[in-house]
């Protein structure tokens, strides 16, 4: 396992594919001559890459009761196919498809044969015999994305561009050289849907983009390690497309709603009416410089996938819940979080540290027609200091009079950039046509969004840095209070250098509570004298100013401020912005006859339908759409007076 320093850049080199000098040389080489580029001066700020190499895993099938298993060269089973889900007349290519659905994995990278060397079985061969056949599958080249190791290029000025204007960047946001992550693909655009190849680099506030072919700020080293290949839960699905970094199933973990429930009656906690706090992280928090942080358990992912609690009784404060809780929801998440690209994880014999939280979410009671039964979430990702690369959500209970309440997924990655003044002047095309078609499910998806249901048993898992999300509306048809109560893990970006863990923390306290054993009615009282542990009433109020700040939107759909015109154009970058980075306002007082930004500022009000996500902008009117902006804008107003309310970033 991890040494106890921190050892992921030294894990990443030993394991990832180096380029060497002469795959580089050849790369660009073929680029020249690919798009005509004869000025030697670009030699030194682009970097086209080489494909990455091809790798096979050979997969033997075999019927069982249970259904179609896969198994490796090595004997362990891969994938299963279910017994209820086989048709009754079976083909190679049906076949094929049930095998890629098993593994989370596309039918294109995949071939069907009966016997490794032979030939590949057509489509529409039929199947009556699986014991003797084989599944060829190439291994994480089929989609493209596979990211990319990056440091940052070396000079003293760069000028990166992204559609025509020029980008600031600025890469502190990034890891280390050495550690960070890129990917390279083409970028479409609201009012361009051909796009550019563009570099993305995803960090905790924004999503770094800009034009491949001059002036790159990051300088590839070399292929990001292959995933292992963990079987997938078997109802595990991608939602969105194969570029939304968000994959769900349904599991069930039986121990986990009574142990839950009998700490919550014990602790009832219940900052504000909506929210029942069962494992508050901002009760476990530590002090930095800029101020509190969550404390992280951490945990040891072994070569097969399963999950150790590292730390024993100084793991957590709550070292049995975070054994029998924390530990088997992320030993189910980890197939699903080895799936994510934006960025990849690397997981394989490596300490993880996770943040551990157990909440129910309380709505009330359908009970007069002015009682407030529903609950609604706003745009926000998760983590106020922290860096929260990934997310995972496993629900382990939701009350039958509860319907709506989808978690909905926008991307970050830049939806267009818009010029006005002297240059092509493509604001004039960003309106609610052009924003509805880049909406619009498909292959050729502009804005990469999802959503997914909820319900008993669901396991959520999504890239933070790629997604922003929010709860629609969830209404409670019942006359009682009806809850949805969730188990949520925020997995730290191993990238950076850890935070202070839970054993650490707890150290001090551990052991002086071991030597006061004998007095140990008095110990609580000792260790609050003594510093070493906090009162209950100093936790809740430091709480309190923690939620506070974390029910406040994190960031909205609007325009930013770090793009600018190498001629006479204005120029603005429009798109999820995180509140960390700072909003174009200047830029629309330059319009104030375009329309817009009416339809993208509309993203981020709720729905007023529980079953309609960001689409019910949409099948709006200007007029509708801009009283919603206004009742939004008061809604707001009102909530940021207190914590007592139905709309929110904090709850799942």
């Amino acid at each position: 396992m991890a040494s106890l320093s921190w050892s992921y850049p030294r894990a990443l080199h030993e394991r990832m594919i180096f380029f060497t000098e002469g795959e580089l040389a050849e790369a660009k080489e073929k680029q020249d001559r690919g798009s005509g580029y004869e000025d030697d001066s670009q030699d030194d700020d682009w970097y086209p890459i080489p494909p990455p190499p091809v790798r096979y895993q050979i997969m033997s099938l075999s019927q069982s009761d249970r259904g179609i298993l896969g198994t490796n060269l090595a004997g362990a089973e891969i994938c299963l196919v279910p017994k209820e889900h086989l048709p009754t007349k079976l083909t190679a290519q049906c076949l094929l498809e049930l095998v890629a659905n098993s593994l989370g994995a596309s039918v294109q990278e995949m071939a069907l044969m009966r016997e490794v060397g032979g030939s590949n079985l057509a489509g529409d061969e039929p199947i009556d015999e699986v014991d003797t056949l084989v599944v060829k599958q190439a291994v994480g080249e089929a989609d493209g994305t596979r990211p990319v190791v990056c440091q940052r290029a070396q000079g003293e000025y760069f000028e990166p561009s992204l559609g025509e204007g020029s980008v600031d960047i600025n890469l502190e946001d990034l890891p280390q050289d050495g550690c960070i992550q890129a990917i390279k693909e083409n970028r479409p655009f609201v009012t361009d849907s051909k796009g550019e190849m563009c570099w993305h680099a995803y960090s905790r506030t924004q999503v770094v983009t800009y034009r491949t072919g001059r002036d790159e700020m990051l300088k590839p080293l070399g292929y990001f390690p292959l995933q292992p290949a963990w079987k997938l839960p078997l109802t595990a699905r991608q939602s969105g497309g194969f570029r939304c970094d968000v994959w769900s199933a349904s599991i069930t973990l039986p121990r986990i709603k009574e142990l839950l429930d009998k700490h919550a009656l014990l602790t009832n906690d219940r900052p504000i009416p909506r929210y029942q706090m069962i494992v508050d992280p901002n009760q476990f928090v530590q002090p930095t410089p800029a101020g509190p942080v969550w404390v992280p358990c951490e945990f040891d992912v072994a070569p097969d996938g399963s999950v150790a609690l590292v730390g024993g009784e100084r793991g957590h404060e709550y070292p049995q819940l975070a054994r029998e809780v924390a530990a088997p929801v992320l030993a189910a998440a980890v197939p699903l979080l080895a799936k994510l690209r934006r960025p990849q994880l690397l997981l394989e014999d490596q300490r993880l540290q996770a943040v551990f939280k157990a909440q129910r979410i309380i709505v009330p009671g359908a009970a007069g027609d002015s009682a407030d039964a529903e609950y609604l979430g706003l745009w926000h990702v998760d983590g106020h200091r922290e860096r929260v690369v990934a997310v995972v959500l496993y629900y382990y209970h939701v009350d039958e009079s509860l319907s709506g309440g989808d978690m909905e997924f926008c991307g970050r990655e830049p939806m267009d950039v818009l010029g006005y003044g002297d240059c092509s002047n493509n604001y004039e095309q960003f309106d609610a046509g052009s924003l509805r078609q880049a909406f619009r499910e498909g292959p050729e998806t502009i804005v990469h969004n999802c959503r997914v249901p909820i319900g008993n048993g669901t396991l959520l898992v999504f890239s933070n840095y790629q997604m922003a999300h929010r709860v629609l509306r969830m209404v409670n048809s019942s006359k009682t209070e009806a809850s949805r109560d969730f188990v949520a893990l925020f997995v730290l970006d191993p990238a950076f250098p850890p935070l202070r863990p839970a054993k650490s923390v707890l150290a001090q306290s551990y052991l002086t509570s071991r030597a006061l054993k004998p007095l140990a009615p008095a110990v609580g009282r000792i260790l609050e004298y003594a510093g070493t542990k906090q009162s209950g009433r100093t936790l809740k109020a430091q709480r309190n100013l923690l939620l506070k700040e974390q029910l406040q939107p994190t960031g909205e759909f609007c325009g930013g401020s770090n793009v600018h015109a190498t001629g006479n154009g204005c120029y603005t970058m429009v798109g999820w912005l995180h509140k960390l980075l700072e909003e174009d306002d200047e830029w629309l007082e330059l319009l104030e006859d375009w329309n817009g930004h009416k339809w993208l500022s509309a993203l981020n009000v709720p729905a007023k339908k529980h079953d309609r996500g960001m689409s019910e902008v949409f099948s709006l009117d200007e007029a509708e759409v801009t009283q919603r902006l206004k009742e939004f804008g008061d809604q707001l107003t009102h909530d940021s007076t207190g914590l007592d309310s139905g709309t929110s970033t904090a709850g799942k």
